[in-house]
């Protein structure tokens, strides 16, 4: 670049003059007179000429491709020797790689040329190197070592202190110096970057005196150097150069970058920070320039007059309009600032800005409602968010106060069984203070859970009950096993494991509902027909012996109600425990009255109550703004109401409670009133209508349900199992098949409790199991028809005095006196016994019985407070044969009523003495032992061999009469 060029930085046009100054003994040229055409002629005739070959692998031959070095070399040979000289360059002739350079000399005088041609080859040899890198200050270099260096040898050599730090490290400096050499006439060096530094070749002039013109001193090289300089200057934080950045300051910064890169100075633009490198007074030029645009420029920190509510409504509300007035003020900071209540601007913006954002903030009163709608509360917590939005696209900012409350709702007890059913039901069962491995049952319940009450039962029952409990338990499994008694007095043993559950209080009632269901429903499935609890949790868990009374009790009796089924179950208390006996008879005692006890079973859930704060700069935003949440509040919630729902009272407590957990899942609260029919859901509008649609489901099940179970409560279908044996159907599947056969259906598949599926043809009546295709006979039998003689009777169960002059008062006094005339003083009365559920449940057994007609008329006598207890149960063993169990462990009959009489011991109270009448399936009979718990196989009683039988099942028996005399 020329220095005559017009510069935009003041006074940069001296920088070259300042370098001739420093190169003035340099600059020795004087101007040469020329020639003419004519004279020329004469003298290239007298020329006399010689050449010099320089090798382009001679260190220092990249001079000769300078045409300024060239131009200075030839002009000084011939103001000095007057001497032409021509420089060409050319291939090497031996075909080599390197070029030659050809210098041709030319003169009338041939020593002239000669002379000419010593001081080129006394340059040449003058070449000298300089080094200047980060650690060192210049040095001179060996020729040699300035070839290794070009070869990358001198990496690890340090020479001197280096001036001006790391830019000799940048190749663009080396380029910046080479240009100031170029550009100087005087000036004749070679500069290159290697890794090392900064490397300079130039001719010494302390070397030789010939052509000094075009030499240099070392020392003079050296105040050239010191007079290039690298600095950086910092930007504010809001300059950022290496992004797009749209602000004033680092707009001009960039026109200026474009300006001086015509310059000979370096300029790199980092994130924050502008790094020049040039001739000094170049570069302290830019610099002024750079500082006069950051004063331009420049930011301070107002302080604005702000609460810190106005803060934050403003960083929240109007974000996006303090972003947008950032953005249009590119040399201001907003956002950050303002949460110290603060902004950052040049001071010509200052007042513009400040007067938008206080305008912004400007707040009208704030208002505040709480919301009154119940159901919202039950999802208020999940609202704010959605709540706060709205705000916002009303320029408003939501403010939530939340009051946090449990609320506790009762679940509604099921419409109460009639009472006559609760007193059958109640009347089978019995708490009785024994020893629980003492009980005369089919099955006894062991609870796993108790390791004391399992050690003692399997210590009583025996080694090889313990041995094959041992080999059971090493896989483990929850559900439970069955295992024969050993030397105990029931049939079989039962283990079942109580998963206690005290995460909430139903959990912990229903855990213990679980325990006693698990055990009712096997001992049915496995056609047991008495079954003995332990009283759990009375022991060493010290529960609430009422709550754990009242649940095992009332689950008990639920059991015996769906089920249909006649089964016997005691529950057994420890002597020792008078306190847990005393509670659990009371509890019976409120079941046989017919007073269903089910605790109160209660559900919490969290309601929320909202306080909203609306803050604006605008009343009527805030208004419009409390519209629309009300409108939200409304329209996110929904109330459904419904009236004369009648089915429920035929809803179970097992479905309300499942409904209601169902409800609360899904954050609605339900609110029923069983007595009137009555259903109110509220919630969130998505839930409520998901549970008003398990509503209607739930309905109609226990609709079906109910309408199922009266299709079939005198309707029994059983299969055969092997020679006219018949087995009835479980409750549940019996009311299906009974509903497929009303309906006219010729199939009917179903699958029972191990996965194995049946298909019924209902025309044949004919089952068949479609995994293994074997077949059996079915049965259908009705029970609708009650004995002719049998009067009305409005409840299941009923007792009817005979009239002494009718013929079935004398036929049952007849049968009496056959054994007892003459052994008694008077009959007191003979009742008939109308127990409409024992007597299906007999006639059911006779029916599908092939020893139908083994049926006998026997006697039962028995003490006066068994009486209440078999007539509206049955006989069953764990309670007859009190007396001895020579011939079985059963219920006890005599043929004989001299012999039962002997059994029906008189009351204290009035010397009444009580027998009964029953009629009894003996089925084939075999001699009876002490040890026998079940008839041997093949056989449906045990005897004496001659009146007394033994009865192992309890429908094989019905007590007909009751004989009450003195």
């Amino acid at each position: 670049m020329s220095v005559e060029r017009e510069r935009s930085i003041t006074n940069r046009g001296s920088v070259i003059d300042d370098m001739d100054d420093l190169l003035y003994d340099l600059d020795c040229c004087k101007k040469i007179k020329p020639t003419t055409p004519k004279d020329k002629m004469f003298i290239e005739s007298m020329m006399f000429s010689c050449q010099l070959s320089v090798s382009s692998s001679l260190f220092g031959a990249d001079f000769f491709n300078h045409p300024k070095f060239c131009n200075k070399l030839k002009a000084e040979i011939k103001e000095i020797y007057s001497v032409e000289t021509t420089i060409t360059m050319r291939k090497d002739k031996l075909g080599l790689e390197n070029d030659v350079c050809i210098i041709d000399f030319r003169s009338k005088n041939e020593n002239k040329n000669q002379q000419a041609l010593e001081s080129v080859r006394a340059l040449l040899a003058a070449i000298g190197t300089k080094l200047v890198d980060d650690q060192a200050e210049m040095g001179s270099l060996p020729v040699e070592l300035c070839r290794r260096a070009c070869q990358s040898v001198l990496e690890r050599l340090k020479l001197c202190k280096s001036l001006e730090g790391i830019w000799v490290r940048n190749s663009n400096c080396t380029q910046i110096i080479q240009r100031y050499s170029d550009e100087n006439e005087h000036l004749h060096i070679l500069c290159s970057y290697e890794t090392i530094g900064l490397i300079i070749v130039y001719f010494d002039k302390n070397k030789t005196n010939e052509l000094e013109n075009l030499c240099i001193t070392s020392a003079t090289l050296d105040k050239i150097i010191k007079k290039f300089i690298l600095i950086d200057i910092f930007l504010p934080s809001t300059s950022d150069l290496t992004i797009t950045n749209k602000s004033n300051l680092a707009q001009d910064i960039l026109k200026l970058e474009d300006h001086i890169r015509s310059e000979n100075i370096l300029i790199t633009l980092e994130q924050r920070c502008i790094r020049l490198f040039g001739f000094v007074d170049i570069v302290r030029g830019v610099e002024q320039d750079i500082e006069k645009i950051k004063i331009k420029y420049a930011s301070s920190t107002f302080k604005l007059s702000l609460e810190p509510q106005q803060i934050k409504f403003l960083l929240n509300i109007y974000y996006d309009e303090l972003k947008a007035l950032e953005t249009n003020f590119n040399d201001a900071a907003i956002i950050e600032p303002l949460k110290n209540g603060e902004f950052t601007a040049p001071s010509y913006v200052h007042n513009r800005i400040e007067e938008e954002i206080m305008a912004l903030a400007s707040l009208s009163t704030p208002i505040s409602f709480e919301i009154q709608e119940e159901a919202f509360g039950l999802i208020a917590h999940k609202e704010y968010t959605t709540l706060q939005n709205i705000g916002h696209q009303y320029k408003c900012q939501i403010e939530i106060e939340k009051e946090i409350r449990n609320k506790i709702v009762e679940i509604p007890k099921a419409a109460a069984q009639d009472h006559v059913s609760n007193k059958l039901t109640a009347a089978a069962i019995r708490i009785l203070t024994s020893d629980l491995a003492e009980q005369k049952v089919d099955l006894v319940v062991v609870n796993s859970t108790s390791q004391y009450l399992r050690d003692g039962i399997l210590e009583k029952a025996g080694g090889s009950v313990k041995r094959e409990y041992d080999t059971i338990t090493k896989t483990p499994s929850s559900g439970p096993f069955e295992l024969d008694s050993g030397q105990l007095l029931c049939r079989k043993l039962l283990f079942l494991t109580w998963n206690i559950n005290q995460t909430s209080q139903e959990a912990f009632y229903q855990s213990i509902r679980n325990f006693v269901s698990k055990a009712v429903q096997y001992a049915i499935k496995a056609h047991h027909t008495s079954i003995a609890f332990p009283a759990i949790g009375c022991g060493k868990f010290n529960f609430d012996k009422n709550i754990v009374a009242n649940e095992m009790l009332v689950e008990a009796q639920r059991q015996l109600l769906s089920a249909n089924v006649l089964l016997q179950i005691n529950f057994v208390i420890l002597p020792t425990q008078n306190d847990v006996f005393e509670i659990f008879q009371a509890k019976l005692e409120s079941l046989q009255k017919g007073n269903v006890e089910i605790n109160d079973i209660q559900m919490e859930y969290r309601f929320t109550t909202l306080t909203i704060t609306i803050i604006s700069n605008s009343l009527d935003r805030q208004e419009e703004c409390k519209k629309a949440l009300n409108n939200h509040v409304k329209t996110s919630i929904s109330v459904r109401e419904h009236y004369k729902q009648h089915v429920l009272k035929k809803w179970t407590q097992p479905a309300i409670n499942a409904f209601y957990k169902f409800c609360f899942h899904q954050q609605v609260v339900p609110d029923m009133s069983i007595v009137i029919g009555y259903v109110k859901l509220f919630g969130s509008k998505e839930s409520v209508t998901e549970v008003e649609n398990e509503y209607y489901r739930e309905q109609a099940k226990q609709s079906e349900q109910a309408r199922l179970m009266a299709i079939a409560r005198d309707i029994i279908w059983a299969f055969e199992k092997d020679n006219q044996n018949w087995e009835k159907y479980v409750p549940e599947l019996n009311a299906l098949i009974e509903d497929a056969y009303t309906s006219q259906l010729e199939t009917f598949e179903y699958t029972d409790d191990k996965s194995i599926n049946y298909i019924i043809d209902l025309k044949q009546n004919i089952e068949t199991c479609i995994n293994s295709q074997q077949q059996r006979l079915i049965i259908r039998h009705m029970d609708r028809g009650l004995p002719p003689h049998w009067q009305l009777q409005t409840e299941n169960v009923a007792r009817f005095s005979l009239d002494e002059n009718s013929d079935e008062y004398k036929d049952i006094r007849g049968v009496f006196n056959k054994t007892m005339s003459n052994k008694y003083d008077a009959i007191l009365r003979i009742e008939r016994i109308q127990n409409k559920q024992w007597y299906t449940q007999y006639n059911s057994y006779k029916s599908f019985s092939s020893k139908k007609d083994t049926e006998r008329k026997l006697f039962h006598g028995c003490r006066q407070e068994s009486i209440d207890l078999i007539i509206n149960s049955f006989f069953n063993r764990s309670f007859a044969g009190v007396n001895g169990t020579v011939y079985g462990q059963g219920a006890y009959f005599s043929a004989n009523a001299s012999y039962s009489h002997n059994y029906a011991k008189p009351s204290t109270q009035n010397s009444e003495r009580y027998m009964f009448v029953v009629s009894v399936i003996v089925g084939n009979s075999t001699l009876g032992n002490t040890n026998m718990k079940i008839p041997p196989a093949g056989f449906d009683s045990t005897t004496d061999g001659d009146h007394i039988y033994v009865t192992y099942r309890d429908d094989q028996a019905y007590a007909e009469y009751l004989i009450v005399y003195k």
